[in-house]
């Protein structure tokens, strides 16, 4: 095993570790504040979220993935990249300060405007860690990094439950972000060991934009392609069932960081060092995207089945109707588990561009069937979103084949135990679900008998699959106790 695929295994260990450590964390103090706060309350916060999101977008600007991606780094481009960032949040911070009674008259909630006001502090806490988090990713040094993300889980879940349960109503949301916030950027600076220079270099700074803008391009198509609902939410239907979709929503975006992102950190910053030799990153991604859906197909399907009776037992009988949204949600799981690969393969080999292009078709078609959905509701938004995504994997699919030559029968092939396998996993679910059982009891049941049939058709459809997972499983525990 060569030093780059050692360091690339402990890299995936602690990308688990950070994702279940830190998302996890994450998604238990969502839960108790879903149980201490409203629908309304958090509908606020996501309608915040749409402007400190696409602003978000443009203070990072790329610079974190162009420094990790970037074979010749000097100094230079390191503290060009961070002072670029600082002034640009600088800036965008005071204009959403100004405009927050414009966003509030906006979506006709008078109460949004000093939510808006006091997240608008989030930027400047982003913009101090993107330097930082790009040097410990090329570095491939993901302990550190899982340290920060569980420490921002804990000291911000810690204050907004304390904030919470003082009667703060939304602020406890906004003391979370805020505390969450600052704490990340004093784990990222103790780990990252790296300080800025007072320099400023125009030409370094175009380096760096030659490679970001694509990735701006890119965070623009993607923030519209995600967050177009929330804001469609917001202006037509308004804060409470904005909060119930943003309820659905967290917990998919939580399960797809656990899922679908515990590795493509690390294949980014692999794939990077592949660059070059085209038939080692393709074996690397059919590897890949084969892990990624034996383990993502059974607990997306499985929680899509378990949806409606989990979401009211978990997070409270007024998110009731998160439970049906999430229900549709969970589908598009499976194909975010397997697509992020696609997206480390495009930054991996230097082109940025591929994934601009293909975004401006997703984010069209995303926008357009949101447009038209929206009217019947959020379900039907939701279910909008997800057939998209199935329509147009055969687009993704010719690109990867144009750069990196992969092949159609077998990229499909290698998902096809753990789509059958999961197909009897559902089976089983829905003859528990026959019995009539109370909502406790009948999650219990399904979840585990949906997981033994699951684990017991892999075993009869791919053996040699599953040792050859259990065996990386195990070599990567391993390689951490030496």
């Amino acid at each position: 095993m060569s030093d780059l695929e050692r360091r690339a295994v402990k890299g995936v260990f602690w990308t688990v570790i950070q994702s279940l450590g830190g998302r996890g964390l994450s998604l238990a103090v969502f839960v108790v504040l879903a149980r201490l706060l409203t629908p309304a309350d958090f509908g606020l916060v996501a309608m915040a979220g749409v402007f400190i999101a696409l602003l978000e977008v443009l203070v990072r600007q790329g610079f974190s993935a162009a420094i990790t991606q970037r074979e010749d780094l000097e100094p230079a481009h390191e503290s060009t990249a961070f002072w670029s960032n600082i002034i640009l949040s600088a800036l965008m911070g005071a204009v959403l300060w100004a405009s927050a009674g414009w966003v509030a008259k906006l979506y006709d909630a008078p109460d949004l405007a000093p939510v808006v006001r006091w997240l608008s502090a989030i930027l400047p806490l982003r913009a101090l860690v993107a330097v930082p988090v790009g040097l410990l990713q090329r570095r491939l040094e993901f302990r550190l990094l899982a340290v920060r993300s569980i420490f921002g889980a804990f000291v911000g879940g810690v204050a907004g439950v304390v904030a919470a349960v003082a009667g703060w109503g939304v602020y406890a949301l906004v003391v979370q972000q805020l505390l969450g916030g600052l704490a990340e950027v004093l784990a990222v600076w103790g780990a990252a060991a790296w300080w800025p220079r007072l320099t400023f270099s125009m030409r370094h700074l175009r380096d760096l934009l030659g490679f970001s803008l694509h990735l701006v391009g890119a965070s623009l198509l993607d923030f519209l392609n995600r967050r177009s609902d929330d804001f469609l939410i917001g202006v037509f239907l308004g804060g409470v069932a904005l909060g119930y979709y943003a309820v659905a929503y967290r917990v998919l975006t939580v399960m797809t960081q656990v899922m679908a992102k515990t590795g493509t950190v690390v294949a980014f910053s692999a794939f990077s060092r592949l660059q070059g030799q085209p038939d080692r990153m393709r074996e690397a991604f059919y590897r890949s995207t084969q892990a990624a859906s034996v383990v993502a197909t059974p607990v997306f399907i499985g929680v899509s089945v378990v949806a409606p009776t989990a979401v009211p037992l978990i997070f409270g009988e007024q998110f009731t109707e998160s439970g049906v949204v999430l229900r549709v949600l969970a589908l598009i799981g499976v194909v975010h588990a397997i697509s992020y690969y696609n997206f480390a393969v495009y930054v991996g080999i230097g082109r940025p561009d591929i994934r601009l292009k293909l975004l401006t078709v997703h984010t069209t078609v995303n926008v357009v069937a949101f447009f038209i959905a929206v009217r019947w509701g959020i379900v039907a938004l939701a279910a909008a979103y997800v057939i998209r995504a199935y329509v147009l994997i055969p687009l993704d699919l010719f690109a990867l084949r144009r750069l990196i030559d992969v092949s159609p029968r077998r990229y499909f092939t290698n998902f096809a135990p753990a789509a059958l396998s999961s197909a009897l996993m559902v089976v089983a679910i829905v003859i528990v679900q026959r019995f009539s059982l109370s909502p406790g009891p009948e999650l219990f049941l399904s979840i585990a008998v949906g997981s033994a049939v699951y684990a017991a058709g892999m075993y009869l459809l791919a053996p040699a699959l599953v040792r050859e997972l259990w065996s990386q499983v195990t070599l990567m525990l391993s390689r951490q106790t030496t």
